[in-house]
């Protein structure tokens, strides 16, 4: 069977400056018409096109399929079972991606509903670096490795604020920004500390929602404390660590750019 360009774009559903790329990359060979001197593809043409397509569904690149061309059977296997490979790690990073999805809805669903209510649990183990620091930002080498790596590397990362216990004792509310993945996630991810990594270990913590402006200065002490301070001195609870807070969504409300924050604080009974 011989087909036009026009015919075999039909067929393919694909433009015919497709055709002449796929032609010009070397994957098909159109010949001329004895009679007519019209270029022609035949079948093996078609067979061929198609079957690019499919490999690159599979995300096989373009010189990948041009070395596959002359692989023998052996040699596809392999080629297979690593593209398998590769799917399997991408499915295990978006099935930890929607899973930290699914946490912020929940989150952003709780920040709804009960907006100034605190409530008591055990917090999350993190494992985190800090990129500012009472205005300063922090641009120490190892340090932006690491912020690099939990950024790009973790596909459950979050931003952080921290606000040191010593400082809070000493009537100094500076809040520290960071990113923080679960401890867990360390070896899932294949993600190293060092020297200007911090752990923020599991304790029972006292866990309320807060409403900060992202632009310019934050009373840290009213918009973020406030409420888990008074609940505090109301049952008679106190600070027994650094307090942490999870930047869930940015929203805008009231022309103004504002952040819902997950506040946790170290307590203990008095």
């Amino acid at each position: 069977m011989k087909y036009k360009i026009s015919e075999l774009a039909t067929v393919l559903n694909v433009t015919t400056n497709t055709i002449r790329r796929y032609e010009k990359m070397g994957y098909i060979t159109s010949k001329r018409s004895e009679n007519s001197n019209y270029r022609y593809y035949n079948e093996d043409d078609l067979s061929t096109f198609m079957n690019v397509r499919l490999l690159r569904k599979y995300g096989f690149t373009h010189t990948e399929i041009k070395d596959m061309k002359n692989s023998n059977l052996s040699d596809l296997i392999s080629e297979y079972e690593r593209r398998m490979r590769e799917f399997d790690e991408q499915i295990n990073y978006l099935t930890n991606l929607r899973h930290r999805l699914k946490d912020d809805l929940v989150l952003m669903k709780k920040a709804d509903e009960m907006k100034q209510l605190c409530y008591i649990r055990d917090c999350v183990d993190f494992s985190y670096v800090l990129y500012q620091s009472n205005d300063e930002i922090l641009t120490e080498p190892q340090r932006i490795t690491a912020i690099q790596d939990y950024l790009y590397l973790s596909p459950e990362v979050v931003r952080i604020y921290l606000i040191r216990k010593e400082d809070v004792e000493n009537n100094r509310f500076i809040l520290n920004s960071g990113v923080a993945i679960k401890t867990a996630h360390l070896d899932r991810y294949h993600i190293k500390e060092n020297d200007f990594t911090e752990r923020y270990e599991k304790r029972k913590s006292l866990i309320s929602f807060a409403k900060i402006p992202t632009n310019g200065e934050k009373n840290v002490k009213e918009d973020l404390l406030k409420e888990p301070f008074k609940y505090m001195q109301e049952h008679h609870l106190q600070m027994n660590g650094d307090i942490i807070g999870i930047v869930i969504a940015n929203v805008i409300e009231e022309q103004q750019e504002m952040q819902y924050v997950l506040v946790g604080v170290p307590i203990e009974e008095m």
